[in-house]
């Protein structure tokens, strides 16, 4: 007990003390805001002035006086000419009756707690031409001050005070997301079918973009694309680390990494049964792929949904690597630990790309669509591709190209060693049905390990397959 009284009697005192202190900071730091916040204002009034002291014009310097009525916290002024004879004075009613007899001088630490007082020279070509002196009371901005810190402690203590009386409970849960760990069956509902239900009402799904062989024209595999039909008519395709990335900084706090993969797993899981294996690949976040455990949580979904990992490619952004250049060897070592291939997305617009490819151990980038689309109009580009390539190839890294649009490119590509390509000039994104529908058309090549292209694409007029 008395261990206890002696507690309270050396933190109390330490308390009150620290509250005092605070307390005078925050009003010293107040007191020097509202004082240069009324040094600004009568500079600006004493300038406005000055047209009417060049020409004389007593009247008009009254009536700028008179205006000063108009800033509440202004008790009373005087303008003195530059040999310090007084030209104009104004008191506000019910304070001095006689400004001139107030000394006036700068604001400082002398000035009373309630009070300011506040000089500016009004100046011509460098001249002073007269002085205009304030006294400024503290008082209304203090009460304004007081009267919001009022608010914000009175309005929290009336709610509390509310649902004390209502009797009225706030109970928080924490909901275990499906996936995300070792024994999902214990989570209190199904979050995967909760946020599927969710994307189903917000119109947002999954589609995929095939990727294809740059030599012959076959399906090589399928990117993920997060789709959004607005009400407007709009259709959104976004990769899904933007997805996820503007969920969570819109404050959306909904699993949907784990809906996303999921969905998109079981998708491909269910057709590489039926056609064939099939590379996917999906876009991952910053946040992931410097996340340790992200790689074993990768693992965990493909064998829930049956998918091969092997078959599992995961794309990150060069700007998220070049932030992290340092540790990225290692967030790229901890996925291959778990068999997992990494990729680089939007390859080639940084100045250390070409650096990039002799430190990261990846086995493919992904050319930028923006150097891709200037493909054949800048010759610096063209020769910026062509030595990515080159010295992709030098360390046995595969190159692909996004964003394909002509021929031309995909034909300038593959002369230059790309392998792989995806864009509108191939396929745009397709539904998860329409892909289905896709694979299903085409015949399943052996020989190929994936499906045939050649024999099932129509032909455009110029004899090249429309792939």
């Amino acid at each position: 007990m008395n261990k206890k009284i002696m507690k309270l009697a050396v933190i109390v005192p330490a308390l009150i003390a620290t509250l005092v202190v605070v307390c005078v900071l925050a009003f010293n730091a107040a007191r020097h805001f509202i004082i240069e916040e009324n040094e600004v204002l009568v500079h600006a009034v004493a300038q406005s002035m000055l047209p009417a002291l060049l020409v004389n014009d007593t009247q008009q310097v009254e009536a700028l006086m008179k205006a000063l009525e108009s800033y509440p916290g202004i008790e009373s002024a005087e303008l003195l000419s530059s040999e310090g004879a007084s030209i104009a004075s104004y008191a506000r009613a019910g304070q001095l009756d006689d400004p001139t007899s107030t000394s006036f001088e700068l604001a400082s630490a002398v000035d009373a707690p309630h009070q300011a007082h506040v000089m500016a020279p009004i100046t011509f070509d460098s001249l002073i031409v007269a002085n205009l002196y304030i006294a400024v009371n503290l008082w209304p901005t203090y009460l304004r001050i007081l009267t919001w810190l009022g608010v914000f402690l009175i309005v929290p203590s009336v709610i509390y005070i509310c649902i004390k009386q209502l009797r009225i409970k706030v109970r928080f849960e924490k909901v275990v997301e499906d996936g995300g760990g070792d024994d999902p069956g214990h989570s209190s509902f199904d979050v995967a079918h909760a946020v599927s239900v969710a994307m189903s009402d917000a119109d947002i799904s999954l589609e995929y973009q095939p990727i294809q062989r740059m030599s012959d024209g076959g399906l090589f595999g399928m990117e993920v694309v997060v789709c959004w039909r607005h009400p407007s008519g709009q259709t959104l395709h976004v990769s899904p680390s933007a997805f996820v990335d503007l969920a969570a900084k819109n404050g959306i706090c909904l699993p949907f990494d784990g809906w996303l993969i999921n969905t998109a797993l079981t998708n491909a899981a269910t057709w590489q049964h039926q056609y064939g294996p099939l590379i996917l690949t999906i876009n991952i976040t910053a946040e992931q792929f410097k996340d340790p455990t992200f790689g074993q949580r990768i693992r965990w979904w493909c064998e829930q949904t049956q998918y091969p990992h092997q078959l599992l490619e995961l794309e990150v952004n060069e700007s998220a690597i070049s932030r992290h250049l340092q540790e990225a060897p290692a967030y790229v070592a901890s996925f291959a630990e778990q068999g997992l291939s990494v990729t680089v997305d939007g390859f080639g617009l940084m100045p250390s790309s070409l650096e990039l490819l002799d430190v990261l151990p990846v086995s493919k980038v992904k050319l930028h669509s923006k150097l891709v689309k200037r493909m054949g109009q800048d010759e610096q580009i063209d020769q910026l591709i062509q030595a990515t390539i080159e010295r992709a190839l030098q360390n046995d890294v595969q190159v692909m190209g996004d964003g394909l649009e002509v021929f031309m490119q995909r034909l300038a590509l593959r002369q230059m060693g790309c392998i792989l390509g995806q864009g509108t000039y191939f396929y745009p994104p397709l539904t998860a049905s329409a892909f289905d529908s896709f694979l299903a058309a085409r015949p399943f090549d052996a020989s190929m390990g994936g499906v045939s292209q050649e024999n099932a694409m129509p032909k455009d007029g110029r004899g090249f397959s429309m792939a």
